[in-house]
């Protein structure tokens, strides 16, 4: 089940997603949805029985981007990162998700003239084994 909810007056547009579904399948449709807007908020559910979740998440949309200004900029940019089998390991637990999103950071934040960055993981799940 997707709800969706928007609200807009001048200026972006925000809009309210609300998913119930198997987690993987609604983790896919989050990084969908994250690939043409910023996900400004993202709450789920522990699984049910069943294996579901709840997931909620916000995006923004800007009409128009703003030109670049000598304060600065704001870039969002989204990553897919594929890692050997051990890295990692213990996704999607929530100890490994913040030694990702600090991880990121970091290296984001060695870039030059990168004076803050924010990482979010939005979605984790196995690669296939490779056919032999």
């Amino acid at each position: 089940m997707v709800s969706a909810e928007f609200s807009s007056s001048t200026g972006p547009a925000f809009t309210r997603v609300r998913m119930t579904g198997p987690a993987s399948e609604v983790a896919r449709l989050v990084a969908v949805l994250s690939g043409s807007a910023e996900v400004i908020f993202d709450s789920s559910s522990d699984p049910g029985a069943a294996g579901e979740v709840e997931r909620e998440v916000q995006l923004v949309t800007h009409a128009e981007p703003r030109p670049v200004s000598e304060a600065g900029v704001s870039v969002t940019v989204q990553s897919v990162l594929e890692a050997e089998g051990g890295a990692f390991s213990g996704l999607p637990h929530r100890t490994a998700v913040q030694e990702v999103e600090q991880t990121v950071t970091e290296t984001l934040l060695g870039l030059p003239q990168v004076r803050q960055a924010n990482s979010r993981v939005v979605a984790a799940w196995g690669l296939p084994s490779p056919r032999q």
